[in-house]
């Protein structure tokens, strides 16, 4: 009885530390949804006949204020072995370093983006959006699997 009883405290100790973990990952994953939502905005916004720099100026903003903080939503513990649906390589936390520099380049882009929507002026937004884009992807690429 007492065996049972100490199994049963460990597995409500697991869950209980895995239901936050898992509630992070969920977080994580609607934050980067935003940001990839922002995106298209702004190449809809730009493709468009009138782009809008106020909606423009929004959606900057919104990525700008993610991108700092998109290293803390990685900590140790949230990649697939918290049980839940993840994308995240290991090497996120593996190969920190470069995940890091990664993440300071985003930081670096959404920045350049974000000022050139505060001046209002397309031709420096449309030329400051590829960074961003080309951030993303480097990312990407290293440290997220494939969609299955």
């Amino acid at each position: 009885m007492r065996y049972f009883a100490l199994a049963a405290a460990a597995c409500v100790a697991t869950a209980a530390v895995a239901q936050p973990m898992a509630a992070r990952i969920a977080d994580r994953q609607a934050n980067y949804k935003q940001m990839g939502a922002a995106m298209k905005a702004i190449n809809d916004q730009l493709r468009s006949g009138n782009p809008s720099v106020r909606e423009i100026r929004r959606r900057s903003a919104l990525i700008a204020g993610f991108s700092v903080r998109l290293l803390r939503w990685f900590p140790r513990g949230s990649g697939p072995e918290a049980g839940a649906r993840t994308r995240a390589l290991p090497a996120i936390w593996t190969d920190h370093d470069s995940f890091t520099r990664r993440g300071a380049a985003l930081v670096v882009a959404a920045r350049r983006l974000d000022a050139a929507a505060r001046g209002g002026d397309l031709v420096s937004i449309r030329a400051a959006l590829p960074a961003v884009s080309r951030a993303c992807s480097a990312c990407h690429d290293d440290f997220r699997a494939p969609e299955h």
